[in-house]
């Protein structure tokens, strides 16, 4: 089983995705501001972060630098998540050290690749 935070300020999208993880056989929790999100990622330890990038108190970017800065071994796998498009969006995701950028609304089929293929690799580590 694998450890998922997903953090979106829009409940009803972070509460999907949760339910769409935790059906999958994952461990899920959420948090609907960035602060909260470094808070839970310090306590729960997830393995894989959702994060949106427009949000309240720390946005995506900040809350990203900052679960990055706490040095967790292994380090999570972190997967912006955002309506923002376009290379530069791409660059800076990288720059504070996302793994992955995806454009909402994401298509579940892809959500479900893209964990699963984490998480297998996860396994094998």
């Amino acid at each position: 089983m694998t450890k998922v935070l997903v953090v979106d300020d829009a409940v009803e999208a972070a509460e999907g995705l949760s339910t769409l993880f935790s059906a999958m056989g994952h461990d899920t929790r959420v948090a609907y501001d960035g602060a909260v999100a470094v808070d839970l990622a310090r306590s729960f330890q997830p393995q894989i972060v959702f994060l949106d990038l427009d949000m309240p108190v720390l946005n995506g970017y900040q809350a990203a630098q900052a679960i990055r800065e706490e040095g967790a071994d292994p380090r999570p796998y972190l997967i912006a998540l955002t309506r923002s498009q376009g290379v530069a969006v791409e660059v800076a995701t990288r720059a504070v050290g996302f793994d992955s950028y995806m454009r909402k609304p994401a298509d579940s089929y892809a959500l479900i690749a893209l964990v699963t293929d984490v998480a297998s690799r996860l396994q094998r580590s």
